[in-house]
């Protein structure tokens, strides 16, 4: 279950990277693969979701997504991004993908991503090293 934990936190905080940063947004994400296509179709709920980022290597696949970008302020954190992060996950060791579906928001001018947990309160995400270039592309998305 920890390992589990690790993996998608470690998934989402790509996604994360991209929604907020005061960095120039020059990144953008690759056109979608067919076989991604295909995985989100059939594992990711409803309609409206734009490919992120993939990772394949032996020990993990995992493909993140998002979907219902808009823009709120906060007192706090400024403006944000709040979207629905979409991640399809597979470990070596298992046959079947799993999906999760999770609330996380872009902090635009602090450059960092933030999870919200099942209370509605807002945690900030582990970063990747790409995550503030991916901060600054989901900030100029609206």
């Amino acid at each position: 279950m920890l390992a589990c934990r690790f993996t998608v936190l470690y998934c989402l905080s790509g996604l994360i990277t991209l929604i907020a940063c005061p960095v120039n947004a020059n990144w953008q994400p690759e056109p979608e693969p067919i076989s991604w296509s295909r995985l989100r179709k059939s594992h990711l709920p409803g309609e409206g979701w734009s490919f992120v980022d993939s990772i394949s290597n032996p020990q993990l696949q995992a493909a993140e997504y998002l979907r219902s970008p808009r823009v709120t302020t906060s007192p706090s954190d400024g403006v944000v991004v709040e979207i629905e992060a979409g991640l399809l996950l597979k470990r070596a060791d298992q046959s079947d993908w799993s999906a999760k579906v999770i609330p996380m928001r872009a902090v635009c001018d602090a450059g960092r991503m933030d999870r919200q947990d099942l209370s509605g309160t807002w945690k900030m995400y582990p970063a990747r090293p790409d995550t503030p270039v991916k901060v600054a592309w989901m900030c100029s998305l609206l």
